[in-house]
């Protein structure tokens, strides 16, 4: 055991935030193989790719602002959902490259969907624990 008491132990903060950042490392490394058919790397492997760095910097720019004041809370929370609504686009681009050709396995994207689950999951729980700090 670690000898910190199951009450004491938590999430990291950033949890949401380095798994973001696994899942633009993973979505670039994935979409440039050949595992992706070549037709369809342009018209899906650029957007993709595009959507998990946005992810990725919307969740840089929540984190940008200190919720000291009433609007630095509704940025940072603006931010949040913004990171939610990429996750959102990549498993719907992930949905649509199923539906156009069924001969594509999805099966190495399946820990890249957890993943993608698990971000919106740590998101919404960070953002609905963004409270106003200080006298604002």
């Amino acid at each position: 055991m670690s000898g910190v008491y199951a009450r004491n132990r938590h999430l990291s903060a950033h949890k949401y935030f380095t798994l973001a950042l696994e899942i633009r490392a993973a979505i670039t490394k994935k979409v440039t193989t050949k595992q992706l058919p070549k037709s369809y790397r342009f018209v899906f492997a650029v957007p993709m790719a595009e959507t998990a760095r946005s992810l990725v910097m919307n969740l840089v720019k929540a984190d940008a602002f200190y919720p000291n004041t009433a609007r630095n809370v509704d940025e940072r929370k603006r931010f949040m959902t913004l990171a939610i609504a990429d996750c959102n686009q990549l498993l719907q681009d992930l949905q649509c490259l199923k539906s156009l050709n069924s001969n594509i396995s999805l099966s190495w994207f399946e820990t890249l969907i957890q993943d993608v689950d698990d971000d919106i999951k740590l998101i919404k729980g960070a953002r609905s624990g963004v409270k106003l700090i200080g006298k604002g």
